[in-house]
């Protein structure tokens, strides 16, 4: 599939590991991963995708880092990582995602991103409040 632009994977609570070669898809611009619980990890082949522009790995609760060289993403524009508590420190490369413009994740682990927001002045980091939801009960 070299000309897949966008994988879209959600709700997938049986995915605990994502195809080692996933590297060789050089044309994805768009990896959602929203909502993988099972997963823990991203293969290192992840950062030969020179043209990724937007990764969601949103609600992948159990995904415990990002890649060693996720700096190699020279287009990465957007890293949506809201409910990645387990996420507990960012690799050193992240301070080089010169394109890299919106980080949007929780309160918890914005702070690790403080760091490459001095080294990259065009990022923003967007921290979502946690927002329960009651309406339901009026039903």
């Amino acid at each position: 599939m070299p000309l897949l632009k966008n994988l879209s994977i959600t709700n997938c609570h049986s995915l605990y590991q994502l195809p080692a070669d996933l590297g060789k898809l050089q044309s994805l611009q768009i990896l959602r991963l929203y909502a993988c619980p099972a997963l823990k990890t991203l293969p290192a082949s992840i950062c030969e995708l020179l043209r990724l522009k937007y990764i969601d790995i949103s609600q992948c609760v159990n995904l415990r880092c990002l890649p060693m060289d996720i700096g190699k993403l020279a287009s990465l524009e957007k890293i949506d990582m809201r409910e990645c508590s387990q996420i507990s420190n960012l690799p050193k490369s992240a301070a080089t995602l010169q394109s890299l413009r919106r980080v949007v994740c929780d309160e918890d682990v914005s702070w690790m991103w403080r760091d490459a927001e001095k080294a990259l002045p065009e990022l923003h980091i967007q921290v979502v409040e946690k927002h329960l939801d009651l309406d339901w009960l009026d039903e």
